[in-house]
C-alpha cells in the first residue's frame, strides 16, 4: 500500500499536481498512523492475555500455598488434641490419694509440648505477587479484598495462640513453683543429664505424700493448660473455616487454566 502510493506522489510531482500531491502526502500518515495504531493494539492484547495467563498461574499457586496451610492445621490440631488429653491425664493423677510426681511431672510437660508451635501461613505466592508489583494482575476484586483479609485474619489468630500459649509457658517455669514437689527431677530428659557422680539424685526425690497446697497449685495450672489448648483448639476450627472457604474460591478460579 505504501508502495502505491509513493508511485502516485512521483506521478504528481511530475505533473505539476501539487493538490493531489498534498492528498496522497496525508493517505500516506493516515495509514501509518492506522498501522501504528494497530501495532499498539496487538501489543495491548497480546500484553492483556499474557497477564491473564498469568492471573490463573498464580490463582494455582495460592491454592498450593492454601493447601498447606489446611494441611498444617491438621498438625497442629493433632498436637493440640494430643496436649489437652495429657491434661486430663494430669488432672486424673493429682485426684489420686497418692500422687505419683514422675507421672505428674511428665504429663505436665507434655500438656504444654509445641504449645507455642503456631500457625504461620504459607505467603510465596502472595508475597511473590506483592513483590513483584503484580498484584494488580487479579481482576477478581472480591476475590482479591478475601485474600488480603484472610492473611490478615490468620495473622490475628496467630497473636490470640501466642498469648494463651504464653501463659501456660510462664505459669510451668514460674520461678516461685515447687520443682522438687512437682517431681521435675524426676523428668526422663531431666535425669538423663544429672551427673550422678555429683548429684545425689536420691535427695531430689519427694517419696512423702505430696502437700495438699502444692496438689492445689498443680491442679490450678493444669486447669491453666487445659484452657490454653481449648482456646487454640477453638481457634482453629475458625481458622479452619476461613481456609476452606479460600481453597474454594481458588479451586474454581485455578481450574480455569484446565
Amino acid at each position: 500500500m505504501i508502495a502505491f502510493f509513493r508511485k502516485l506522489r512521483q506521478k504528481t510531482m511530475e505533473g505539476g499536481k501539487v493538490k493531489k500531491y498534498v492528498l496522497y502526502a496525508i493517505g500516506e500518515i493516515v495509514l501509518v498512523v492506522i498501522g501504528i495504531l494497530i501495532a499498539l493494539q496487538i501489543n495491548n492484547w497480546n500484553e492483556a492475555h499474557k497477564d491473564r495467563q498469568l492471573e490463573r498461574v498464580y490463582y494455582c499457586k495460592l491454592l498450593e500455598d492454601v493447601t498447606q496451610d489446611q494441611i498444617l492445621l491438621r498438625k497442629l490440631v493433632e498436637e493440640d488434641q494430643e496436649r489437652i488429653q495429657w491434661v486430663n491425664q494430669t488432672i486424673h493423677l493429682l485426684q489420686q490419694d497418692r500422687v505419683n510426681r514422675a507421672e505428674v511431672a511428665n504429663a505436665m510437660r507434655n500438656s504444654i509440648s509445641l504449645i507455642r508451635f503456631n500457625f504461620k501461613p504459607s505467603l510465596s505466592a502472595f508475597d511473590d505477587l506483592k513483590s513483584s508489583g503484580k498484584l494488580g494482575i487479579i481482576r477478581d476484586l472480591e476475590l482479591k479484598k478475601k485474600l488480603l483479609n484472610y492473611y490478615a485474619v490468620l495473622a490475628g489468630y496467630g497473636d490470640i495462640q501466642d498469648i494463651v500459649a504464653d501463659a501456660s509457658l510462664d505459669s510451668y517455669l514460674q520461678p516461685s513453683k515447687d520443682f522438687l514437689e512437682a517431681g521435675f527431677p524426676q523428668i526422663d530428659f531431666v535425669q538423663a543429664e544429672l551427673d550422678t557422680s555429683l548429684v545425689d539424685v536420691n535427695k531430689l526425690q519427694k517419696n512423702s505424700p505430696m502437700p495438699d497446697a502444692i496438689r492445689e497449685k498443680l491442679l490450678n495450672e493444669a486447669i491453666l493448660h487445659l484452657n490454653s489448648n481449648a482456646r487454640k483448639k477453638a481457634v482453629f476450627k475458625i481458622m479452619e473455616l476461613e481456609i476452606l472457604e479460600m481453597k474454594s474460591l481458588l479451586e474454581r478460579k485455578c481450574d480455569q487454566v484446565k
